[in-house]
């Protein structure tokens, strides 16, 4: 079965989880961690929690906000020599529901597609662009 981590310092996850299911819904095998929220979080536990309820036959796909940060860091070391585990850092709102949406079986290729299309995803709206339309009846025309 495929399985979804959303992971990150402070309440990004959280937040994330919100927008995450406007758009795609709830779904069971996607979790978040929110780490450093709360005092007495344990994330150590935490992980050890999230790992003890995958499956050996789960493919998991952890997103974390910050490559070489502690939530990073810590996912990374609990799942080293586990080929069924991939990990993406920097994640974006459009890779996660793609990745959640999507049906193609998560290998490694499948890992490198899904990070293009958070890559593709991010870009800057040119306001200033004297061919622009300025009215929102014309806005996605």
């Amino acid at each position: 079965m495929k399985r979804i981590v959303v992971a990150s310092h402070g309440s990004m996850a959280e937040g994330m989880k919100n927008t995450i299911e406007l758009f795609a819904g709830q779904n069971e095998n996607v979790s978040y961690i929110s780490a450093y929220v709360k005092k007495n979080d344990d994330l150590s536990e935490t992980i050890d929690n999230l790992f003890s309820s995958f499956n050996d036959d789960d493919k998991v796909i952890i997103f974390t906000d910050l490559m070489g940060g502690s939530v990073n860091q810590r996912l990374t070391v609990k799942a080293q020599n586990n080929p069924n585990i991939f990990i993406v850092y920097g994640f974006n709102l459009p890779i996660v529901i793609e990745a959640i949406l999507s049906k193609e079986e998560v290998t490694k290729s499948y890992i490198k597609k899904l990070v293009q299309v958070g890559k593709d995803s991010l870009g800057m709206v040119d306001i200033e662009d004297s061919e622009s339309k300025n009215n929102n009846e014309d806005f996605f025309n």
